[in-house]
């Protein structure tokens, strides 16, 4: 009986230990998680969690080499352990180890076939090794159609596996940061004192022999996440000049990696100039005028620098977002109204006129809101329009007879159907207010700092 209290007694010293640590790592308060980490490990020098959590701390503070030793040694003690072994081929990754790598994680989903999130990093370990056949099948099972399509794409589009390797490399890229939404080595999760460790969301504290949880939220691979997986290794010129090559395709409207937007003209595209970088073809510009009840009308849409124009004949542009975002919207006999001056372009396929929010002054005035908050174009059938904001952007859904005020400034544009007006204040003088009603979204840009 006392050896069973005593036991109790080390076991409730090691977990409070631990559960400092995670508190800590939580906290990046790296030291201290060390410190309590050692303090259980002097308790029970072979505590399995200890050094497990010992490795992530060694990880998260980027002392590479000391995670990967932690985890070897553990491998020897616990050869079938897939936790261990997971850890281990992540730490490999991030150290581009990429072949040491993929040994240990193919040993993963022999031994644990339902975890696709190793498969899923199996597949980028394969990437980086140029086992592009291997690679194609791990992120089948791991439930990454879209990577597995890039991987395909590259196989028929190369001559052999040696070029692919190098097309490949914006592929794995993309790949981390889709996975990196596990954080596989995020802050351990422990419970109270003299309670297990969670075993269904903090996998990497697993005992040896233990299955792992099954799929559900916390399995899910989604895109993002802050931690970035794997260093970049060199990157082949040929390579990088082909992962970065800036096309639209058969599109009239593509943005590249960077935000930079890619126009093709083939006959004539309604667009701004501002932001252009370089251009190709035979490209001339005419005024583009504001059209008002289906007919042009003599003042210009848009002036100065911020003009818009009609691009005619054959060519491409390059526009650089110059701190702003583009965004490509598509219509399907839709009907979207969009402020004015956050139009970028648009297809002429569309049918297009612009106007004012009711209640607005028909011209800047001071005190005001003035035309850039109050004109506003229509869009409607089917085509594709390009929004250039300067800010966040967010949507808001107006439920009827449930009207909603917003700041004039704030408001990038609606769909559906929505009534707005400028509110007005006892001497009629128009606010910075905009009253919404009826049915639909708003569109909303967070407001300008003042």
């Amino acid at each position: 009986m006392e050896n069973v209290d005593a036991f109790s007694d080390e076991e409730r010293r090691v977990l409070e230990h631990l559960a400092r640590a995670s508190e800590a790592l939580r906290g990046e308060k790296l030291d201290d998680a060390e410190r309590e980490v050692q303090a259980a490990l002097k308790i029970r020098t072979d505590d399995l969690r200890a050094r497990n959590l010992q490795g992530l701390i060694h990880f998260r503070a980027a002392k590479y080499d000391q995670a990967h030793a932690v985890y070897v040694e553990l491998a020897k003690v616990h050869p079938d352990d897939a936790a261990i072994r997971l850890n281990l081929g992540l730490v490999e990754l991030r150290m581009g180890r990429h072949g040491d790598a993929a040994v240990n994680l193919k040993k993963v989903v022999e031994l644990e076939p339902e975890n696709v999130r190793a498969h899923g990093y199996l597949g980028i370990a394969l990437v980086r090794t140029g086992d592009l056949h291997g690679a194609r099948a791990a992120f089948d099972r791991g439930g990454q159609p879209e990577l597995k399509r890039q991987v395909e794409e590259r196989i028929a589009q190369s001559e052999d596996a040696v070029a692919a390797r190098g097309e490949l490399r914006q592929a794995a890229a993309e790949g981390e940061r889709a996975l990196d939404r596990d954080q596989p080595f995020g802050a351990v999760e422990l419970e109270e004192p003299l309670v297990e460790a969670k075993r269904g969301g903090a996998w990497q504290l697993r005992v040896p022999g233990e299955k792992p949880p099954l799929p559900g939220p916390e399995g899910t691979i989604e895109r993002g996440g802050a931690l970035p997986l794997l260093l970049q290794p060199a990157k082949p010129v040929a390579a990088f000049a082909t992962a970065r090559l800036l096309s639209t395709g058969n599109e009239p409207f593509a943005v590249a990696e960077g935000g930079v937007l890619m126009l093709r003209v083939d006959g004539r595209l309604p667009t701004r100039t501002w932001g252009a970088i370089a251009s190709t073809g035979q490209l001339t510009f005419e005024p583009l005028m504001r059209r008002v009840r289906a007919q042009a009308t003599d003042e210009p849409f848009g002036d100065g620098a911020d003009a818009m124009f009609v691009a005619v004949g054959q060519g491409m542009m390059v526009v650089a977002p110059r701190g702003g975002k583009f965004t490509l919207l598509g219509l399907a006999d839709d009907i979207v109204y969009v402020r004015e001056h956050a139009v970028f372009s648009f297809e002429e396929s569309l049918h297009w006129e612009n106007g004012r929010v009711p209640g607005s002054a028909p011209r800047a005035d001071e005190g005001r809101p003035g035309d850039e908050t109050a004109r506003v174009v229509q869009f409607r059938g089917t085509g594709r329009i390009v929004v250039r904001t300067q800010r966040t952007t967010f949507t808001l859904k107006i439920e009827p007879d449930a009207p909603l005020f917003v700041d004039a400034a704030a408001l990038l544009g609606w769909i559906g159907r929505v009534v707005p007006r400028v509110l007005h204040g006892e001497s009629g003088e128009p606010t910075p207010y905009v009253e919404c009603t009826g049915e639909g979204v708003l569109i909303l840009e967070e407001p300008p700092a003042v």
